[in-house]
């Protein structure tokens, strides 16, 4: 059996695009099945309850050498603790490479575009593979998912192009109403604790000899969050308090705004992002205008600036 799995924390590319390349494997005639490392997000979840696709089971461990895929990473950090002892057969995915190795050959389909979705239906066209409706309805997700509409200033071409593919294919007429919904279940943050929230969406980062975190809520309300902010500082100082992390960053992102207000922690971070971006820090907070990408518009900056310290 063939476990496709994504990263821990993941995002909605990351689960759709892990069953999507089972099913793509299963019509391969190859035993596999998509498999999580973590519970899925209320995007995620609206999704699949939506389209009445089942979540995939939970792992913790996996039998040594047993074989693998992952989507949508390949850092060791962000995967399956005991990667090491497993058989990686393939990766999918648009992050940098770091901390990856393999005890043998591997297929890795790792490409600048904004979604893993949109490597994976490259991948399946040339393979003469067409995802079914309920499996197009996934990927379509995701990649609406991933670049909040088209919005994200690292969407691609190729990322559209897909998604106007997979749209015909799902019977999506309005991607925009779809849209909607999938975002109005991300920003519905009712019944989480503060600690919940701040971790819907968090990575960690390595830059130098410091470590930081950053975490972004993308919604339609960001009033809802920004009216929590003391709950949700003390949420961050207890993770620093009880982490290795340098530094905690949470960006609250209006997705129909593209704006980004920076939840900021103590005045060693105001003082990065005053260098960073030249930004002032009132009230605890920060506003980074338009930077809604952490890949492309945050965490590089932040990096090469740990770097030069």
């Amino acid at each position: 059996m063939i476990y496709v799995f994504w990263h821990q924390n993941p995002d909605t590319d990351s689960y759709c695009s892990a069953v999507a390349y089972a099913s793509f494997l299963q019509d391969m005639w190859q035993p596999a099945t998509p498999v999580a490392l973590w519970t899925p997000n209320a995007e995620t979840a609206f999704i699949f309850s939506k389209f009445a696709v089942s979540l995939p089971p939970y792992i913790e461990t996996l039998p040594a050498w047993t074989q693998i895929v992952l989507v949508d990473h390949n850092e060791a950090w962000q995967s399956i603790s005991q990667r090491d002892q497993l058989d990686i057969l393939a990766v999918f995915d648009h992050h940098k490479i770091a901390w990856f190795e393999t005890t043998g050959p591997v297929m890795m389909r790792c490409d600048v575009v904004w979604c893993t979705a949109t490597i994976l239906l490259e991948y399946m066209q040339e393979q003469w593979w067409t995802p079914p409706k309920h499996i197009a309805w996934l990927m379509l997700a995701a990649i609406i998912s991933d670049t909040l509409l088209f919005t994200s200033p690292t969407t691609t071409d190729r990322d559209r192009a897909a998604a106007d593919f997979l749209a015909q294919q799902a019977e999506i007429d309005d991607m925009n109403v779809f849209a909607q919904q999938m975002f109005d279940a991300k920003s519905d943050l009712s019944g989480m604790n503060p600690d919940e929230i701040i971790t819907m969406d968090y990575k960690e980062f390595t830059a130098w000899a410091k470590t930081f975190a950053w975490w972004v809520i993308e919604t339609t309300n960001p009033s809802f969050a920004l009216d929590q902010k003391e709950d949700l500082l003390a949420a961050m100082r207890h993770r620093q308090e009880t982490t290795w992390l340098d530094y905690i960053f949470v960006s609250i992102v209006d997705i129909f705004q593209s704006t980004n207000t920076t939840l900021v922690l103590s005045d060693d971070e105001a003082a990065l992002l005053a260098e960073v971006f030249g930004v002032t820090t009132d009230n605890q907070l920060a506003d980074l205008w338009s930077r809604i990408s952490r890949k492309k518009e945050m965490i590089p900056q932040m990096s090469a600036q740990l770097q030069r310290e």
